[in-house]
């Protein structure tokens, strides 16, 4: 009997023990990852957020490690061990990152993110070849002046190309956003400019340049009859007359000082009112058988230099005489030099001021005077009266 009550208890104590050692090594519950959401990153971004976290059920998150699981190239994990970091150094594709987060008890867990970064959106550009421009001859050049915009990258080209025109003209630069343009003619041109950015897209836009050519007026008309030559002097001589020549000069006659000077004027009325004159010369032709001087040379005198000047009040041909004259201003008034040759044509002489002045205001035409009136000087000319239509004076006027 007591055999049997120690074999019991015996096996009463063996079940009690095992039981008890069983409850005592029950594993703890491993931590959880969470690596964040996915993320979409747009170029030109230079960086972005990982954003982790871990939990454990039993004691805490000791260690935090991010790695790139995969990807176009190995950007920089700034800070690799911390729960939330940042990363740079990407290009354009899908990368995969993995949070390890690591409890107390030494147990892990892991989590995934997908980051995928989005190429810049390539923009096309826009250009601009300026407002189209009127250029008025005889100007030399004009300025082409464009411009170019994108909304992503840069502008990295400029292009200018004639599209027509009556001529081939020069682009000065044409890789330049402004350029200068010289070598036209009139007429119509259109010219396009092409501009490119750093993605290598393009965009065209066109300008019209009309070039207006000048009105040319000539006038050299026979048997003017608003020319007059006046002949006087302080003794009392007043005459004038209209003859086959017009005259600047200081001689004697029959031992009496004469002063001479002529007036002539020319028909403007034909220019536009609306018009601007560029230019304007007078041709006045040597007399090849002279009335006054010394009846030889149309060119005579130390010192025969003279003046062609601006009529500033009104005459009337036939009762305009040397005591009666009209009026004159040294403004813009042109000076002629002196020539010791027997016969010489002024041809083109520069009157563009006085023309101007004389439309814009009133026409009262030229006088010519020698520029110091001491006698033995002259300056003979052929009138409009002389029989060599070729000899007539001559004004020139360009407008536009």
């Amino acid at each position: 009997m007591k055999s049997l009550k120690t074999a019991a208890l015996l096996a009463f104590c063996f079940v009690l023990l095992f039981g008890c050692k069983k409850d005592d090594v029950t594993p703890p519950d491993p931590p959880v990852a969470n690596a964040g959401n996915d993320q979409n990153i747009q170029l030109p971004a230079t960086s972005f957020t990982l954003s982790g976290s871990g939990t454990t059920p039993q004691g805490s998150i000791t260690n935090y490690t991010w790695t790139r699981i995969s990807g176009p190239d190995n950007p920089l994990i700034n800070n690799a061990s911390s729960a939330t970091t940042s990363v740079s150094g990407f290009s354009t594709g899908t990368y995969v990152f993995q949070l390890q987060v690591t409890n107390d008890a030494g147990l892990s867990a892991t989590d995934e993110v997908t980051v995928t970064v989005i190429g810049e959106l390539q923009s096309v550009p826009v250009a601009n070849a300026g407002a189209d421009q009127d250029v008025h001859l005889p100007e030399s050049f004009f300025v082409l002046s464009g411009s170019g915009t994108t909304q992503k990258g840069t502008i990295t080209d400029y292009s200018w190309i004639q599209v027509s025109g009556p001529n081939n003209s020069t682009i000065n630069n044409a890789t330049s956003a402004s350029t200068p343009v010289s070598g036209f003619v009139a007429g119509t041109y259109v010219y396009q400019l092409q501009v490119t950015n750093s993605f290598g897209l393009t965009a065209r836009d066109t300008v019209v340049i009309n070039v207006i050519g000048l009105h040319t007026l000539t006038l050299q008309s026979p048997n003017n009859n608003n020319e007059r030559i006046l002949f006087g002097n302080s003794n009392g001589l007043d005459q004038s007359s209209s003859t086959t020549e017009l005259v600047a000069g200081a001689w004697t006659v029959n031992g009496e000082t004469v002063y001479i000077r002529s007036l002539m004027k020319f028909d403007l009325s034909s220019i536009p009112a609306n018009a601007t004159i560029v230019s304007a010369t007078l041709s006045l032709y040597s007399n090849p058988n002279p009335l006054n001087g010394d009846l030889v040379h149309a060119n005579a005198g130390p010192d025969n230099s003279m003046f062609i000047q601006r009529v500033t009040s009104n005459w009337i041909t036939a009762s305009t005489n040397w005591s009666n004259q009209p009026s004159t201003t040294t403004t813009d008034q042109v000076s002629v030099p002196h020539t010791s040759q027997p016969f010489l044509d002024l041809t083109d002489i520069d009157v563009t001021n006085l023309v101007v002045a004389m439309k814009n205001s009133n026409n009262y035409g030229f006088e010519m005077r020698i520029q110091n009136e001491v006698i033995y000087n002259d300056r003979d000319f052929c009138s409009s009266a002389y029989p060599d239509g070729s000899k007539h004076p001559k004004l020139v006027i360009a407008y536009q």
